[in-house]
């Protein structure tokens, strides 16, 4: 038999799920016009991890857009428009052009094209 152990809360909050994938996105510092270029590493349900062009620093508020492949959600793709918070920031360095950036999920919403039926 396999003796239960206590929590001591050092363990931390349990991590939600991450999966690969691996898309474009455009993100932008909140109130920004201007959108830069990246590319999504991983995401969760509470937040993503990419690569971009432009560095932002941690506790910066971010809008990010991108489409989520078809087969995530069994149905047609859907652009993902979210806000979050930039939690860390690696700096590109060496032959490496772009910046890490984990950022989490705050607000979200899908937008799908809409399909007219002839």
């Amino acid at each position: 038999m396999t003796e239960a152990r206590p929590r001591t809360g050092l363990e931390g909050p349990k991590r939600a799920p991450r999966f690969a994938i691996r898309t474009s996105l455009i993100y932008r510092e909140t109130g920004q016009t201007s959108w830069r270029q990246g590319k999504i590493e991983n995401i969760s349900r509470s937040g993503l991890l990419f690569r971009g062009e432009h560095p932002l620093e941690p506790k910066t508020a971010v809008e990010m857009r991108f489409v989520l492949p078809v087969e995530l959600l069994g149905e047609s793709a859907a652009e993902v428009v979210c806000e979050g918070t930039v939690v860390r920031t690696t700096s590109a360095s060496g032959t490496e052009t772009l910046h890490t950036v984990a950022a989490t999920i705050r607000e979200y919403c899908f937008v799908r094209a809409k399909v007219s039926r002839a």
